[in-house]
């Protein structure tokens, strides 16, 4: 190899592994104090792939030293990579006499009824989750009209009717639509509290539920989103299209203002709730819709000491937003060391533009 030419990827490679440590230090700096350090973690998956690729480049040229170039960090991060890339080829044994609790988050895209030129999805969706089963559910974006329409809380808790206890909130309530969270349950509600954020539909709410004399609590989140609109969305579709420099720079601008703001205002949500979880007297199951990947500060932060259910008995990369170009697994189910994960997945279906993720879980 001519010396000029290993340089380069030598060079190359080190920037590549130097990012990837950058990845593992966004879930520990804030975006308050330093924004663009996001970043690293929002695209720590790719920035792993090419450290990867390093290490089996080296190994063809059987350069053996240059391996540590990319082992180390890798090493540094597997925490990060196994809460992205999970694997468990082995599913985890309880006792028949062990609670069993099985778990539904899902943003619900208010029923999809803003989807462009497609119907109301309400019956499809809750006719899944009513095949699926689950002893509790949490929905995002759960969006019902007050008056004269089929999707409404009246009809929505009649399809549910097997789950007779439930806790719906509404950041935002008007005339004709309401906007917020809800949680349905087959065991009894003993309480039932709210952790406000700001002004708008983005709050924490939960519950206590009462499961063979045992009391747990669950939350339901919807963090601050990016907030692009389909037309963001397709612009960023053309660029990848049709490429352009004038049309890069659009995109870029656009995306980088609304995800700068996001990602601050994020960062004292996850601070708040994770103050409010820490404060719980029972047990917690903390699921919602966090808006940021596993390799974050939002993530890092509300999960703390807690077991994130896909990381732990999940395979593969398991994203649970569904659009093509933005991959991302941004939806959680997490309890407390006090449940055993037992399984956890996320079924690619396409009720909404999330996915949903189900686990079950076992209470000593």
């Amino acid at each position: 190899m001519r010396q000029s030419v290993k340089i380069f990827f030598i060079v190359l490679n080190v920037l590549f592994a130097v990012a990837l440590l950058l990845g593992k230090l966004t879930t520990l700096v804030s975006p308050t104090h330093w924004l663009a350090i996001a970043y690293f973690g929002l695209f720590f998956p790719l920035i792993l792939i090419f450290n990867f690729g390093f290490i089996i480049f080296w190994l063809f040229c059987r350069k053996w030293r240059l391996l540590f170039i990319s082992l180390i960090p890798c090493f540094l991060c597997i925490n990060n990579i196994c809460n992205t890339f999970p694997f468990h080829l082995i599913k985890p044994s309880v006792e028949a006499n062990t609670t069993k609790i099985r778990v539904l988050t899902y943003n619900i895209d208010a029923f999809g009824q803003f989807a462009p030129s497609k119907p109301s999805r309400m019956d499809s969706l809750l006719a899944f989750v009513n095949r699926k089963n689950p002893d509790v559910m949490c929905f995002q974006e759960f969006y019902v009209y007050n008056k004269g329409t089929k999707v409404s809380e009246k009809n929505i808790i009649k399809i549910l009717k097997k789950y007779p206890y439930h806790y719906i909130h509404y950041p935002m309530a008007e005339e004709v639509f309401s906007l917020g969270l809800a949680i349905f349950s087959k065991y009894p509600i003993d309480y039932k509290g709210i952790c406000s954020f700001s002004k708008g539909y983005y709050s924490t709410i939960y519950a206590d539920i009462v499961v063979n004399k045992k009391t747990i609590r669950v939350f339901n989140h919807h963090m601050e989103s990016n907030k692009f609109s389909s037309d963001e969305r397709k612009h960023y579709e053309d660029l990848v299209g049709d490429f352009s420099a004038q049309q890069l720079h659009d995109v870029l601008m656009q995306f980088s203002t609304k995800m700068n703001e996001a990602y601050s205002v994020r960062a004292k949500q996850s601070d708040l709730v994770a103050k409010t979880i820490s404060e719980s007297p029972y047990p917690v199951i903390v699921c919602g819709d966090f808006n940021d990947v596993p390799v974050s500060y939002t993530y890092t932060t509300i999960k703390k000491n807690l077991i994130d259910t896909y990381a732990s008995v999940g395979t593969g990369y398991g994203n649970t937003y569904s659009h093509k170009l933005f991959p991302f697994r941004i939806d959680y189910i997490m309890v407390d060391p006090a449940f055993h994960p037992i399984s956890s997945r996320v079924p690619h279906v396409k009720y909404s533009d999330h996915y949903p993720v189900i686990a079950e879980v076992a209470l000593e």
